[in-house]
Order: structure tokens, then C-alpha cells, then sequence
């Protein structure tokens, strides 16, 4: 009886939970990037002839085991608040497969209703248009978007200079429409397919245009990063606060003696009490000056009974220069949703943070730096503010011990990389045990170690100097800004007409 159930299972939503699978591979750390060009083209020609209900069910199936799979290591969490780290795991996942289910309904729709409109174009409208949303609502989580899979092709990444992560992922989904339909149906079968390749040639010949080599100054600008692979465990305690800002003021020195340094910078929370409070503050400025460089790293700060995840920028001499509180805050990390109505939901996060007002940049004279903290890498908005603000400097502090030697720094990492193309600024990636480097503007990423992997050196202790490029013009200047809103109005501009278009006689849909 079982094995039935499962063959009928299997036969009705094998292909969809295949394309979901395969797609989800082509992300870091499995890194089969071309995998994304056919993947989804798996689940469209599935559909190619299914009424609304099933292709949302069918959408649903494929954007749930997708994200299972992508998102696998936020299931390292069981390991600090127990089985319920399961359950926040699956609704995620279940909450971001209901907007592929959306998706899926809307593009059924568009092609019963008006055939013309519910073509490769279409979908590859409402594709961006969904990973709009996913980036936007119940506070934004844009982690699965398609251009967060092509980290190794630098061709098509620069199209995100032009309009942002949306451009990137409407050109994979428009190629793999255009396959779907190619293969499902006979009629226009190679025009599709010539249109698949003209998309692909042009896509990446013009972001081969847009790929320079990275200029550097003159007199050149080292950036010391120490990676110095501290323990949760070790974080939480509470008995080796002075003791892990020692160690890491022990490493700085260490990279200080291989020769003169600009910057060092320490990872997210290497300061676990108040930076401005005694003997925090003391040890902070002699790390500094003993490295001759400016410091810069991620710390606690307590002030009128709230405590916020912040950086802090130390000059060599030792005056606090100034600090930034993170403003985007990690759901179900750093706080709870919902917890004051609903206090059980504590047990989940236990001590919330409190989120910072504004954003800023810091000044050290040479340099502005932008701070991003963790989760806010995964926000281009927060990134295009900053180069607004004037930072010429991408800094990204972040502790991803929480996840072990898991998918999660790879996956983060390639995030960090579209910010640097996207803004055309170098980008500094400090980890505590994740993947720690420098993206140049071009999302060039030069790792600890250049004769190892990225992912050899993940959750090792590290210390290396690099040399920071200069910032870098956008071939658009608003283009990355502007674009993921065009995006989102072309798309509901397209189902408004498609919908109310009245049908006519059967002709090839639009982007076929």
C-alpha cells in the first residue's frame, strides 16, 4: 500500500521535486551553477499544460524541497534551542515555497487567459517580481534568489551593476522558459531555442564588456583580517570576553609584523560586553596601537537599558572615532516576532536585541567605510544607501559559528559578492569562522590564503593583509536601484492587461 502511495507521489510530483532538487545544487557550497540554466525549466515543462490548481501545487512541491535542501543549515540551530529549531526551519521554507505556489498561479492564469501574455517573458517577469517580494515582506529574505547561484560565473554577475540581482535572475528565468516551452511544445520549438542562446551570448558577452580589472592606489592600502574561529560556545559564556579580545589583539599584532597595515578588522561580536566600558575600551585602543592601524570590528553596545549588535572604528592613537548599530535586525536570531504578544515564543530567542535607528558611515580619512552586519549583507537597498551616504568601502562583519562547516558561509559569501558588483565598491569580509577576504568592485574575491580554497580555510583560525581596491563606476548609475521596482511594476502592469485581455485567436505567447 505504502510503496503505491509513493509511486503515485512520485509520478505526479517527481519532476517538480527533481527540478526543485537540482536547482538547489547549483548553489554554493555544491556550486553546480549551470544547473540553474536548466533546472526550472524542468518544473515550467511540467506545467506547460496544467490547470491553476495543479501548477500551484506543483510550484509548491519544487519551491519546497528547493529551499529544504538550499536552506538545510539553518537545521545546525537544534544544536542551541532544541527540536523547535525544526519547525521555525520547515515554516520558513514552507512560507517561501507559498510564493513560488503564487507565482505558479499567477503564470496559469496569464497563459489560460491570454496565451500571448503567459510566455518565457512572462515568467521570467513574474520570477523577478516574486523575488522582489521574498526580499521585501515579513521583513525581507531574499536568500534563494537566482543570481545567488551564479557566484562563479563573473560574466553574468556584472549585469547586477546594470539593475541589481533582479536582472541577473530574469535572464536565467527567461532562458529557462524559453527551454520549457521549446521542449513541450513543437510549433516555434527552434526560434525559442535561438532565442535561448541569442539571451545567453548577449547576457554574457555584454557582462564581459563590463568586466575591468580593478584599479588600485598608488600608495597602496592594506586591510588586515583577522579570522580568529572563536566557538559559540566559548562567546556565551561569559568567562572569556577579555580574554577573546587579547587573542585577537595577539593575531593583529602578529599580521602587523609581516609589515605596515591601513586597516585591520575584527568579525562580528569578537567584543561581547560594551566597547566603551572599561577594560574593553583600554584594550581596543592599545590593539590599535600597537598595529599602527586603524581598527575596526564587531562589538556589543549597552546604552539607556537597550543592547545592540554595533562596529566600532578605532584610531591608532586610541580615540573611538565612532559606531554603527545594526538596523536590520535577523528574525528568530536576534529577535523574536511576535514575542510580546505571544511570550512562549521567548523559549525560541531568549534575549532579543535591539535594533539601530540609521544607518552610517565612518570615516578614517584614506578611506569611509560602510558597515553591514551579517544578515544586512542580504539587503542590496542597505548596500545602495550607503554608496549613496559616500562610502567607498564595503565592510561586512559576521558570525556564522552558529552553522558550523554547513552551506552557510558559502551561500553568504556569494550574497556579499553581488553587494560589491552591485555598488562598485571593494568589499571586506570579515568572518569569525566563515570565509574571510576582499571582493574587488568587480566581485573578484581573493580569499585568506590564494593557494587554498575559500572553503579550505572555513571555521580555521586566519590572519592575512590584503591590498584593497579603488571604488569602481556603475554603468548605470540607478540602474541598481531603480531596476527591481521596474521590475516589480512591468510585472503587475503585465498580469493587469493579460487578465483583462480579451481572447483571441491562438498565437505564439509573447517571449516565445
Amino acid at each position: 500500500m505504502m510503496r503505491r502511495i509513493m509511486a503515485a507521489l512520485l509520478r505526479t510530483y517527481g519532476v517538480a521535486l527533481l527540478s526543485g532538487a537540482f536547482l538547489a545544487i547549483s548553489f554554493p557550497s555544491w556550486n553546480l551553477y549551470l544547473l540553474a540554466w536548466c533546472a526550472p525549466a524542468l518544473l515550467f515543462w511540467r506545467v506547460r499544460r496544467a490547470g491553476v490548481f495543479e501548477t500551484a501545487v506543483q510550484f509548491f512541491a519544487a519551491g519546497w524541497l528547493f529551499h529544504t535542501v538550499l536552506l538545510q543549515w539553518l537545521m545546525a540551530n537544534i544544536q542551541w534551542v532544541g527540536g523547535v529549531a525544526v519547525i521555525g526551519y520547515q515554516l520558513i521554507c514552507l512560507l517561501l515555497a507559498l510564493f513560488w505556489a503564487v507565482t505558479g498561479t499567477a503564470w496559469a492564469l496569464l497563459r489560460q487567459r491570454a496565451p500571448r501574455f503567459g510566455g518565457a517573458f512572462g515568467l521570467a517577469l513574474l520570477w523577478a517580481f516574486m523575488e522582489f517580494l521574498e526580499a521585501r515582506l515579513f521583513t525581507g529574505f531574499g536568500w534563494s534568489a537566482l543570481a545567488h547561484s551564479q557566484g562563479p560565473n563573473l560574466w553574468l554577475l556584472q549585469l547586477a551593476a546594470v539593475g541589481g540581482v533582479g536582472l541577473v535572475s530574469f535572464v536565467v528565468a527567461l532562458v529557462n522558459g524559453l527551454l520549457a516551452l521549446a521542449a513541450a511544445e513543437r510549433p516555434w520549438r527552434y526560434p525559442r531555442l535561438a532565442a535561448a542562446a541569442a539571451v545567453v551570448i548577449v547576457a554574457h558577452g555584454g557582462g564581459r564588456l563590463l568586466l575591468r580589472d580593478a584599479v588600485y592606489p598608488e600608495d597602496r592600502f592594506e586591510v588586515g583580517i583577522v579570522q580568529p574561529a572563536f566557538p559559540q560556545d566559548m562567546k556565551w559564556s561569559g568567562l572569556y570576553d577579555e580574554q577573546m579580545v587579547h587573542e585577537a589583539a595577539r593575531m593583529s599584532r602578529l599580521l602587523a609584523a609581516r609589515g605596515p597595515l591601513d586597516l585591520v578588522v575584527w568579525p562580528e561580536a569578537t567584543v561581547m560586553e560594551s566597547f566603551d566600558r572599561e577594560p574593553f575600551r583600554s584594550a581596543l585602543g592599545v590593539a590599535a596601537g600597537d598595529t599602527g592601524a586603524y581598527l575596526f570590528t564587531g562589538a556589543v553596545r549597552d546604552a539607556d537599558g537597550k543592547s545592540y549588535n554595533s562596529s566600532v572604528l578605532v584610531a591608532p592613537d586610541g580615540e573611538m572615532l565612532g559606531y554603527y548599530d545594526k538596523v536590520h535586525l535577523a528574525p528568530f536570531g536576534e529577535y523574536m516576532p511576535f514575542s510580546e504578544l505571544l511570550p512562549f515564543l521567548r523559549r525560541i530567542v531568549p534575549g532579543d536585541m535591539d535594533a539601530g535607528s540609521v544607518q552610517k558611515t565612518l570615516d578614517m580619512g584614506q578611506r569611509t567605510l560602510g558597515p553591514l552586519i551579517c544578515f544586512e549583507v542580504l539587503f542590496a537597498p542597505m548596500a545602495e544607501s550607503l554608496r549613496r551616504m559616500g562610502a567607498d568601502t564595503l565592510v561586512v562583519v559576521t558570525n556564522l559559528g552558529w552553522f558550523g562547516r554547513s552551506c552557510a558561509a558559502a551561500q553568504e559569501l556569494d550574497i556579499a559578492r553581488l553587494r560589491a558588483i552591485e555598488t562598485r565598491l571593494p568589499l571586506i569580509h570579515a568572518a569569525n569562522t566563515g570565509l574571510s577576504g576582499v571582493f574587488d568592485p568587480y566581485g573578484r574575491f581573493t580569499p585568506m590564503y590564494p593557494q587554498y580554497t575559500a572553503l579550505q580555510t572555513l571555521c580555521h583560525r586566519c590572519i592575512q593583509a590584503f591590498p584593497l581596491a579603488l571604488s569602481a563606476e556603475r554603468p548605470l548609475r540607478w540602474g541598481p536601484a531603480v531596476t527591481p521596482w521596474a521590475f516589480a511594476a512591468a510585472a503587475m502592469a503585465w498580469c493587469v492587461v493579460g487578465l483583462l485581455w480579451r481572447r483571441g485567436p491562438t498565437a505564439p505567447a509573447a517571449g516565445d
